[in-house]
Formats: structure tokens, C-alpha cells, sequence
């Protein structure tokens, strides 16, 4: 099977993230325990997956122009967001994307922030008016976006230092808090 065709495969079933997402909440009154961080996930507004959700590696170009692939960020815990210039919920989280970035870029935490279906000049005068400095990249054709299911904007995953996803949310959050900084440190140091 050509990688094309089982990453197509694949970002299908990541589709269906999107699902788990709308449904965990039913799984969390089973009768497994809760993983360590589930509480405080969920007083920010995630969905925590009763187990994490393994992905296949994906490639994406950075802002920059460079190519990076999602394997290159093992080892740390990654938010991925995905969002768009024109989005005011997607705007209004920004600051404490940034702000969280600012506290957090030294340890195993990074953020990918993926602009879904937008031109990359749009990005980019958009990134270089606001001053932001977290990793941005970008999904011009949406497809990425599409395949973690990403409809409505913010949407958002946590992925642990092995890459798989772990929460989920839709809709924008405030990350930095306390209790965002103390977690997303918590999540990297282990």
C-alpha cells in the first residue's frame, strides 16, 4: 500500500477524533479510571479520551516555508490548534496562545498552530501584525484540518510525547491561566 494512500486511510479514521470527541463523555462514566490528568483537561474545557488516540505522522509546511512532520515533535506534548485570520474565537485565544508559548517553549511542550484554508501571504501579514512567535503552519487546501475533524473552528488536540491524541476541544479557551500553565508543565515534565 503507497504511504499516500494509507495516510488517506488514516487521516480518515482521524475523522473520526471528531466523533470520539462528541462521544466521550458517555465513555468517562465506564467504569476505567480516569488518566492523571483528566480533571484539570476538563476544568479547561477538554474532552480527555478514554484512551489516547494514536496517529499516523503527517507533514505540513511551516510559516516559514520549512517542512516539518509531526515525528519531529516526539518527545513533547504538542497543542495542536487549528484556526484562521478571519475567526474572532480563533483572534481571542491567540494572546493566550502566545502567552503560554512564552512560559512553556523551554520545556517538552510546543504548539502547532495550523491555519485551515487560508493563503499563506494572509497568514503571514496576519502572524507579522500581531507579533506572534509560536509555531505556525499551514493547511491551505483545509484537508488537514478536515481529517481531525475540525468543521468549526477553534478546534484543538493535545497530543502526548508519543504523538498520540489525548483531549480534544472545540471552541476557543483561555490557556493563560494558572491552572493551563501548571498543567501543560505538568504534561511536559512527566
Amino acid at each position: 500500500m503507497s504511504d499516500q494512500l494509507r495516510f488517506s486511510r488514516r487521516l480518515s479514521m482521524l475523522a473520526g477524533l471528531s466523533l470520539v470527541l462528541g462521544s466521550a463523555l458517555f465513555a468517562q462514566a465506564s467504569v476505567a479510571p480516569k488518566p492523571w490528568y483528566a480533571a484539570s483537561l476538563e476544568k479547561l474545557g477538554f474532552i480527555v479520551f478514554p484512551k489516547p488516540q494514536p496517529l499516523d505522522d503527517f507533514t505540513i509546511q511551516a510559516l516559514g516555508g520549512s517542512t516539518k512532520r509531526l515525528s519531529d515533535q516526539k518527545g513533547k506534548i504538542v497543542l495542536l490548534n487549528f484556526w484562521a485570520t478571519w475567526c474572532p474565537p480563533c483572534r481571542a485565544e491567540m494572546p493566550a496562545l502566545e502567552k503560554l508559548w512564552g512560559k512553556s517553549k523551554d520545556k517538552a511542550f510546543t504548539i502547532m498552530g495550523v491555519s485551515v484554508g487560508e493563503k499563506p501571504a494572509t497568514v503571514k501579514d496576519f502572524i507579522g501584525s500581531q507579533g506572534y512567535s509560536y509555531p505556525i503552519y499551514l493547511d491551505p487546501d483545509g484537508s488537514l484540518g478536515t481529517a481531525f475533524g475540525a468543521s468549526s473552528i477553534p478546534t484543538t488536540y493535545i497530543l502526548d510525547k508519543t504523538g498520540a491524541a489525548i483531549a480534544g476541544k472545540i471552541g476557543g479557551a483561555s490557556y493563560d491561566s494558572a491552572e493551563a500553565r501548571e498543567i501543560f508543565s505538568l504534561l511536559a515534565s512527566r
